[in-house]
């Protein structure tokens, strides 16, 4: 009897049962699914990354750096430790002749018992005189033992030449690169090929061309078919291949072979006519392509591994942009057994540190603001109280006060210092004795930057003095200057909150102190000329209000000393106040032990971020008379909608991911 006719019996005699173990079957295949999970970015700035899973279960993963001067290889057990795994470099280019410029796109093949690297070079002298090139190494282990150099491999024919991949199939060994071609019929773009190999350095034929660009998707500015890759399964070869520019007209194309077919027939080869993988705006992921493919290490799961950007608009030449990260994600198969690569998966996200970050010099980072400053570069601007210094005198430690800043390079997870903000403030308004709290920073359409800030004309130790709210310019986001106060019904106005107006034009809200500490807006064409309207909510005193646009509703919120308080609106004017605060009960990470306080939302697609500051050993609401007391940290939470209502795991690893949306 075959095994099938006892489960067909099974099921005919228990349809119930059946149903049953059909359902959990499909739970555990989609939970293995879900499984496969990458934190893309894997390796930041790593273009054309080839990984091989190796039978010692590890990953060897080397690419192209942004310098192309060197070969780097890594290893990890886990792909989503690439790009902690230490980087050895295992070979340089040379001072000047072949391989002295242009180092690109190795690969690493492990071939009859030696280890292989196939990469591209081209000459200090002549920058595009670019040719194949081979390194060999006979220890067991790659990162080990000495890499010789082979030389050029010889194709036939001398042109611009790069891109050089090799597998078996069946027995017999495949060289695949990239070149231009040898006759005005193959063109002057650059064009694929196959041959057979009679070792590795060495060709045992002719080139036979398999691709080259021709349809309008493989011919954005440059006619370009390189950076091949090979897949072997259901009885198909498959070759990926790179199209175009290497800029958001990046794409994948796809040839497909039988498995018993002839492969250096040009005549067995289907090509796709569309892309199999571009840019996806929805999921910020640009120009992917340059890929290879491994598997999980059970090897039941097929991954694409690729890079991207994570913005569209490069400023200048694309290959000195050097923002191609590596990313990978699973390959689905449909019926017909072909692969089915989808669209870029948007970027999961390193996990945060916690905390997120701590000022060095002052120990006091509070009222955090954090804006898009260029590609792959995020940057905090944060009142930097002066929690360390001696304060016998009471509030004196947080006035005297400077604006932080601190940059991101790897999507909002590790900040660094950057010192402070060069503010020039006039005389009437304090001068070099002002008291400079809770920015706001936003760009205008020209690209030139605002911030707008609470100003107090001098150092005091209690709360009674004018705060003045003052707008600034900059160009570079280190100095600003032009200082001008707005206008408002009020002496004591402090942190700022601006948001674009879908019909164009800002609104600015903040803190009205004499008012109840109640929060109020104000309209401007132009963030110079502005229009009171009164108050927006005042059901409770609250300070540092952020208003941003996520989900199709407006949200606001503020810091009510007892956590967040969160409002919803639906035309940014009526406000509706959910019940209970966020960041009310204490956390249990480092220095998030307590209530959060006054924060700011960077809200990218479909995710946003809560960032927002603590004092993690004042635990009451007792004077802060000491350091300890008195020092804060910045902390960063995912938020979450549901129902209209927003909600904030802080004790959950916050995987974040920023980009430019």
């Amino acid at each position: 009897m075959s095994a099938a006719k006892p489960f067909a019996v099974f099921f005919s005699e228990s349809g119930r049962h059946a149903r049953h173990w059909l359902m959990l079957l499909l739970c555990c295949l989609s939970h293995a699914a879900a499984a496969v999970e990458f934190d893309n970015p894997l390796v930041r700035q790593r273009a054309d990354p080839h990984v091989l899973l190796h039978t010692d279960h590890q990953y060897y993963f080397t690419a192209t750096v942004p310098e192309y001067d060197r070969i780097e290889l890594r290893r990890a057990s886990d792909l989503n430790q690439l790009g902690q795994a230490p980087a050895k470099v295992v070979w340089r280019k040379h001072d000047s002749g072949p391989m002295s410029y242009h180092i690109w796109a190795p690969e690493l093949h492990r071939i009859d018992g030696k280890w292989y690297i196939y990469f591209t070079a081209g000459r200090a002298d002549a920058h595009w005189e670019i040719r194949p090139y081979v390194l060999e190494n006979a220890s067991p282990d790659p990162l080990q033992g000495d890499w010789k150099e082979l030389g050029q491999v010889r194709i036939g024919w001398e042109s611009f030449a790069l891109d050089a991949t090799t597998f078996n199939h069946k027995g017999r060994r495949y060289f695949v690169w990239v070149q231009r071609g040898r006759t005005p019929e193959e063109g002057q773009g650059t064009n694929i090929y196959i041959a057979p190999m009679r070792s590795p350095t060495l060709l045992a034929g002719p080139a036979v061309l398999l691709t080259k660009p021709e349809y309008d998707w493989e011919r954005v500015k440059f006619a370009v078919n390189e950076g091949p890759a090979v897949l072997i399964r259901h009885g198909k070869v498959f070759l990926s291949y790179s199209a175009s520019a290497t800029d958001a007209n990046y794409a994948m194309g796809l040839l497909t072979a039988d498995a018993e077919a002839d492969l250096l027939d040009p005549r067995a080869w289907k090509k796709s006519p569309v892309p199999v993988f571009k840019s996806s705006p929805a999921h910020g992921q640009y120009g992917p392509g340059h890929n290879s493919f491994t598997t999980t290490p059970d090897g039941k799961t097929d991954i694409l591994v690729y890079h991207a950007r994570d913005y569209r608009d490069i400023q200048g030449d694309p290959l000195k942009d050097p923002n191609r990260h590596t990313r990978a994600q699973r390959i689905d198969w449909d019926a017909a057994g072909l692969p089915v690569f989808g669209e870029p998966v948007a970027d999961r996200g390193q996990i945060a540190a916690k905390p997120l970050f701590r000022d060095p010099i002052f120990d006091g980072a509070a009222d955090p603001v954090v804006v898009h400053a260029g590609p792959d570069r995020w940057v905090m601007f944060y009142t930097n109280r002066r929690a360390n210094a001696y304060a016998p005198d009471g509030v004196s430690w947080v006035h005297g006060t400077q604006i932080g800043m601190a940059e991101s390079r790897d999507g909002g997870a590790h900040w660094t210092h950057l010192g402070v903000a060069d503010i020039e403030i006039p005389p009437e308004l304090g001068g070099d004795q002002a008291t400079l709290w809770a920015p706001d920073v936003v760009r205008d359409e020209q690209g030139n930057w605002h911030m707008f800030l609470t100003v107090v004309p001098g150092i005091f130790s209690d709360w009674k003095h004018p705060r003045h709210m003052v707008h600034l310019r900059s160009r570079n986001l280190q100095r600003w200057e032009d200082a001008q106060a707005i206008p408002l019904p009020t002496q004591r106005a402090i942190d700022a909150s601006l948001v674009r107006l879908p019909e164009g034009g800002w609104r600015m809200f903040y803190n009205n102190e004499e008012d109840k500490k109640s929060i109020w807006y104000a309209d401007s064409p132009d963030l110079v000329h502005w229009n009171d309207r009164g108050r927006a909510v005042g059901d409770q005193g609250g300070e540092g209000p952020k208003v941003f646009r996520w989900k199709q509703a407006w949200w606001m919120i503020t810091d009510v000393w007892a956590g967040l308080a969160v409002y919803r609106s639906d035309d940014g004017l009526h406000w509706q106040r959910q019940p209970g605060n966020l960041l009310a009960e204490p956390g249990k990470s480092a220095d998030d032990q307590v209530k959060g306080g006054h924060a700011d939302v960077v809200v990218v697609g479909e995710r946003a971020w809560l960032f927002y500051f603590t004092h993690p050993e004042h635990k009451d609401k007792s004077p802060m008379l000491s350091y300890a007391q008195r020092r804060s940290s910045i902390q960063v939470v995912e938020l979450q909608e549901r129902d209209g209502q927003l909600s904030a795991e802080r004790d959950a690893p916050t995987r974040i991911a920023l980009r430019a949306d």
